[in-house]
């Protein structure tokens, strides 16, 4: 892993973090060298999460949740669902860049960490990253090019697989499963 940032006294050590908290739940990510716990997944975030699960599988892709994604040795964070184009092989975590990483907003979620968050998937190479509001019933995609968060108003074509999601659909199964 190569660090992206310079560390500063405040940072927990990679192996620290690994130690202390990765048996912790709700899990803790590693987010600029500080240890931050995921909010409490509630009941529509949960349903959501599995819904989004069931779709990116459906769609061809090697679906899995809460799975950690070792950037560098300050960043690891625990996207809620992501999407692989082929098996990880044997490693307990990827190697390299998933397709896709998914998020859902949870009330308890300071926007500028989690837009944050977001951009760092990207500069990873994440190459479809999605966010979902349960609540709000929206989603939004990054947009690498404008380094920016852009609306989902009915469907998202991926560009790590040529296939689409269908936010109706997703927002239908949900409402299907509660």
């Amino acid at each position: 892993m190569s660090a992206v940032a310079d560390k500063s006294p405040s940072q927990i050590p990679l192996e620290l973090f690994r130690a202390k908290y990765a048996d912790c739940k709700p899990y803790y990510e590693l987010l600029n060298g500080e240890a931050v716990q995921k909010a409490m997944p509630t009941d529509l975030h949960s349903t959501l999460q599995g819904v989004l699960y069931t779709v990116l599988k459906e769609l061809g892709f090697k679906a899995k949740t809460e799975l950690t994604l070792p950037i560098s040795d300050i960043w690891e964070p625990v996207p809620d669902v992501c999407g692989l184009l082929a098996p990880l092989g044997g490693e307990p975590y990827p190697i390299s860049p998933v397709a896709v990483a998914i998020e859902i907003l949870s009330p308890g979620d300071p926007f500028t960490r989690v837009v944050h968050k977001w951009r760092r998937y990207s500069q990873w190479g994440v190459t479809d990253v999605l966010v979902f509001d349960p609540i709000g019933r929206e989603a939004w995609y990054w947009d690498a090019t404008t380094d920016d968060l852009m609306s989902i108003r009915q469907s998202y074509a991926f560009k790590s697989k040529a296939v689409e999601i269908s936010l109706s659909e997703v927002f239908q199964r949900l409402d299907v499963e509660l």
